[in-house]
């Protein structure tokens, strides 16, 4: 029977805390944290690979089903842990009860893209995770990161993507293969100060969509790559979207139009 992990200088435990507070980390373990028991079945259902499982004793009926329902591949590497070694670790602030470090496998890019979101310069989590999180839901085939965007595998995002991360492609890339890569591809900024709306754009075409940071909107690189700017129309007093509910919009008025081919926008 294996014992409950007491200590702070258990090397998982101290693995856990690096990759919940170091991005270089994960990037150089290729591995990160998923959170919360939805983000557990999520992982099992895509058959994601799984390093270990950890738990503590206020772990619900659910999460206790889970794990008594694991593959015994993934069960040999389940170990409970006290509640305050979880506290100790979790990123949440009410600690969910289980956790699980992950390796990082980056979902293949399309060869022939037709559904594109690049984030530029999003640096907030909770909106990163939202992004993905709608754009897995619309049916976006990929995400790509630019340089200077939060790290799509930090635990917040993780846990605001709610799943997305194990169906969609995610890629963290530099500029000159963004460039190459959508290279041909109608590349559609959003921004404030555009005369054309989003309903003057025929999204039914291949695109993607280029969504800027919180506070000061698109890199220079990306206002550069864009061939087109819209904006959304707006008759309250707000001067700007947040970056995640702007992306929510512009991505719905895509799916829109792809749901209903043939007819004027």
């Amino acid at each position: 029977m294996k014992t409950t992990i007491a200590s702070t200088s258990n090397p998982k435990i101290k693995r856990v805390r690096a990759l919940q507070t170091q991005s270089r980390k994960r990037k150089q373990e290729n591995s990160f944290v998923a959170e919360g028991i939805r983000l557990i079945e999520e992982v099992i259902a895509a058959q994601w690979p799984v390093e270990f499982i950890l738990y503590d004793q206020t772990l619900s009926e659910r999460g206790k089903n889970l794990i008594a329902s694991l593959p015994a591949s993934v069960l040999n590497a389940v170990h409970q842990v006290t509640p305050g070694i979880m506290a100790a670790i979790s990123d949440a602030e009410t600690p969910p009860g289980i956790l699980a470090v992950l390796k990082s496998r980056i979902l293949p890019l399309p060869t022939t893209p037709t559904f594109v979101i690049l984030a530029d310069q999003v640096r907030d989590p909770g909106n990163m995770g939202t992004l993905l999180r709608t754009a897995e839901a619309v049916g976006a085939e990929c995400v790509i990161t630019t340089p200077g965007t939060v790290d799509a595998f930090a635990p917040k995002v993780v846990r605001s993507g709610m799943g997305a991360h194990f169906h969609l492609p995610i890629h963290p890339l530099p500029w000159h293969a963004i460039h190459q890569y959508l290279r041909g591809l109608p590349i559609i900024l959003a921004t404030t100060d555009s005369d054309t709306t989003l309903w003057d754009v025929d999204f039914r075409k291949p695109c993607a969509l280029l969504i800027g940071g919180e506070a000061f909107g698109a890199s220079p690189l990306g206002e550069e790559i864009a061939t087109r700017r819209v904006t959304i129309p707006m008759t309250g007093r707000a001067e700007s979207l947040n970056a995640a509910v702007a992306a929510a919009i512009l991505m719905a008025e895509v799916l829109r139009q792809r749901s209903t081919p043939g007819k004027e926008n």
